[in-house]
């Protein structure tokens, strides 16, 4: 390993970096707390394809993608106590290299501040379909892990990851885990779920779902038995059953829109959101599947969802606004960090005056 990328990766350690990136001719940047930072005391970042180096950290499926597409994603183990999750791609100015690190050692709901709904779904549901939902960078992957671990160590169950890559590295507590990595250990999302109704599990995590047959087969893992689950990239509830839906050609929508209905137990959209002494809050929108949610899913009126979310805080529910204008009373966020983060910023003013 090269003497100044391993200076730069324990730099980012020590710092509490999120992410590293590189690109060719220029110095290397953090990002500390949501802001990008220089690293000033290295050389500038150099990396030409077809050098050992440019190899190192992928496997050949991994290299031949990159190859043909310009890009690939790839993960690798960095101590005992860290790992970092990469992608390597070309752009204009040469190549570039995004990496997250990751911490081996997952926090728990508490320590990550995550709403109860999450100790919830881990505990009460033995099927189903829940969704963590939101912008790359909020986090997303790290509450399904902190899911994982809690069902690892209170529950004796067969718990099957589908990631790409593999990110955090678990071992069997009271569950049995087994974690597939995509384009290592199967050739896709869709077949390795498809694989896995053949392979006894109870918990079902999917990393993330990119297209129809993937968000289909969890769907119907949920229907017969299972408890699915998973992230998409999507800004809140209401857009989250939307993109569901287009996703599938339109003779199947209707179908799908009964089967999400009988299948989702909730949503949670979340955020890193600065406060006031510069670090992360986590910030959330909730939807909790009720029977209400469940007629409005299946009769095609997802934009009722929002009056639902606002209408039905007894049930759990909670809008993104309703919790930004709450941190903003808590003195924990500026009320300005509320509007930049606010899907409907007017609501930010309605909810601090209720």
């Amino acid at each position: 390993m090269n003497f100044e990328f391993t200076k730069i990766l324990e730099l980012a350690i020590n710092r509490k970096a999120s992410d590293i990136h590189f690109q060719t001719g220029h110095l290397p940047v953090l990002r500390i707390d949501g802001r990008l930072v220089q690293v000033d005391d290295v050389a500038p970042f150099q990396l030409m394809e077809g050098t050992p180096e440019f190899q190192e950290y992928m496997n050949p499926e991994q290299f031949a993608f990159y190859e043909k597409n310009g890009n690939t994603d790839f993960a690798f183990g960095y101590s005992e106590d860290y790992r970092f999750r990469g992608n390597v791609y070309r752009q204009q100015g040469g190549i570039s290299m995004s990496l997250r690190l990751i911490r081996n050692r997952i926090l728990d709901f508490d320590q990550l501040g995550l709403p109860p709904v999450f100790r919830q779904m881990a505990e009460d549901y033995r099927q189903g379909f829940f969704l963590v939902v939101g912008p790359t960078g909020q986090g997303k992957s790290t509450s399904l892990a902190a899911i994982l671990n809690h069902i690892n160590h209170t529950q004796e169950q067969h718990i099957i990851t589908i990631e790409d890559p593999i990110e955090y590295i678990v071992k069997n507590d009271k569950s049995i885990i087994e974690q597939r990595e995509v384009g290592t250990h199967a050739s896709s999302f869709q077949d390795a779920l498809r694989s896995s109704l053949r392979q006894d599990p109870d918990v079902i995590i999917i990393g993330e779902m990119r297209d129809y047959e993937t968000i289909q087969t969890a769907i119907t893992l949920a229907e017969t038995g299972h408890l699915v689950f998973s992230t998409l990239h999507t800004n809140n509830s209401a857009q989250t059953i939307d993109r569901i839906i287009d996703t599938f050609p339109e003779h199947k929508q209707k179908q799908v829109r009964i089967q999400l209905a009988s299948t989702l137990t909730g949503v949670v959209s979340q955020r890193l959101v600065p406060g006031v002494d510069g670090k992360l809050i986590f910030a959330y929108e909730q939807l909790l599947v009720t029977d209400a949610v469940r007629n409005i899913i299946r009769s095609e009126k997802s934009e009722q969802i929002y009056n639902a979310l606002q209408t039905g805080e007894g049930s759990g529910m909670v809008r993104l606004e309703q919790c930004l204008a709450q941190m903003v009373r808590e003195k924990k966020i500026t009320k300005e960090t509320a509007m930049g983060f606010a899907v409907n910023r007017e609501l930010i003013d309605v909810f601090l005056n209720y």
